[in-house]
């Protein structure tokens, strides 16, 4: 081989052996670029979720706190409004909310013992803010129960005969208790109410609550015992 040749094939070589090392360290200086930028990536993220979970946490607190205050502003002041076998809520003209009737049953704190119900629909109901009430009923029942703190309150209780099967007075009659006092005897509600359809409200005042509960009991005499409206309302 020629001396010519020798040289040549020696600087091939080289320039092979120098390109390569070029290449290398430009895919070496690449990768670890590429990696610490995804370890930022990485590292930023979690922080971004902490800083979210803080802002749901500090916003679940603050609306904690409002509850609370709602709570520590109202105290024991109890209103219940139950619309006696209706199913849904209702709230009538002058803006009272009234609960759908339930069942008395653990770990609930109101409801009925006993009974059917009975939807009637569009009924001509004058003379009251709350129409609707009439138009459900609660019928055949023991009782209504009620978990409240003790001290002093009102009592509503809303009836209207709106039975087809009763055309007059004496045909409907039965006996309201309050925890233990009677305090409606022999009850007529068409004739107290002055005909078929006509509301009629009974209000008791100064129920003092010792046990911790009220008990609204209904003892028939003619036909089944009715009611369409309660109203507990602390003094």
């Amino acid at each position: 081989m020629s001396h010519k040749l020798i040289v040549t094939t020696f600087l091939v070589g080289a320039a092979i052996f120098v390109l390569s090392g070029c290449s290398a360290s430009s895919e070496a200086e690449k990768n670890p670029m590429v990696e610490e930028s995804k370890m930022d990536t990485e590292a930023e993220k979690p922080a971004v979720e902490k800083a979210e979970e803080s802002a749901v946490e500090k916003a679940e607190k603050v609306k904690e706190t409002v509850v609370e205050k709602a709570q520590e502003d109202k105290g024991d002041e109890v209103k219940i409004r139950v619309n006696c076998g209706a199913y849904e809520p209702y709230t009538d003209k002058a803006g009272n909310k009234w609960l759908p009737d339930q069942d008395m049953e653990e770990g609930r704190k109101w409801g009925v013992e006993g009974g059917l119900i009975s939807d009637r629909g569009e009924l001509n109901i004058a003379d009251t803010n709350a129409p609707t009430i009439y138009q459900t009923e609660r019928y055949s029942m023991d009782a209504y129960r009620f978990i409240v703190p003790n001290g002093k309150y009102t009592i509503r209780l809303h009836f209207a005969e709106t039975y087809y099967g009763i055309s007059g007075e004496g045909e409907r009659v039965f006996s309201v208790s309050i925890d233990g006092k009677k305090v409606l005897t022999d009850f007529d509600p068409y004739k107290e109410g002055g005909g078929f359809e006509k509301p009629i409200v009974k209000e008791f005042k100064d129920v003092d609550v010792t046990g911790g509960e009220i008990l609204i009991e209904f003892t028939p005499n003619i036909e089944n015992p009715e009611i369409n409206g309660i109203e507990i309302l602390s003094e």
